[in-house]
């Protein structure tokens, strides 16, 4: 495996008539997400993962499974996507720090088709920290949020 950064242009995916496999905890996995499209899925998102521990990772290219992999300090791989996905994966970050989702938006941008920040999640592992659903109590704090991905990624 080797660290290596690629930078390649923003591309836009159209959501519409599409068919999609919604962010599942624990089943939004490379293996599902490959499934899905196999099936009919026009667009896939990971689970959500939490921009903390995502900050932390690096990016590796698994050349022996032919991957995208994005790796912990530990050596646990929290993401893992490929190129057969590449135009179809929606990599969902859970996030209540604007620099952090910048961080780990730059970190992902080259291997997904789209971000998104997680607004949606009523659990109380993300709503304590000000992720999911209480971003959507707050609404200039998803503007504090969002606005610089869009400013700076797009």
């Amino acid at each position: 495996m080797k660290e290596e950064m690629i930078k390649q242009p923003v591309s836009r995916l159209c959501f519409r008539s599409k068919v999609a496999l919604a962010p599942m905890v624990r089943v939004g996995t490379l293996p599902m997400r490959l499934l899905a499209l196999d099936y009919g899925a026009d667009i896939v998102y990971c689970e959500e993962l939490i921009d903390i521990k995502m900050q932390q990772c690096r990016r590796v290219v698994n050349e022996v499974l032919e991957t995208v992999d994005f790796v912990a300090p530990e050596e646990r791989v929290m993401f893992r996507t490929c190129e057969r996905e590449k135009d179809h994966v929606v990599f969902q970050m859970g996030t209540a720090d604007p620099e952090r989702a910048l961080a780990v938006a730059k970190l992902v941008e080259n291997d997904v088709a789209a971000i998104d920040v997680n607004m949606g999640c009523p659990k109380e592992y993300s709503t304590k920290g000000g992720m999911g659903a209480a971003l959507l109590s707050d609404p200039d704090r998803i503007e504090r949020n969002v606005g610089p991905l869009f400013s700076v990624l797009f």
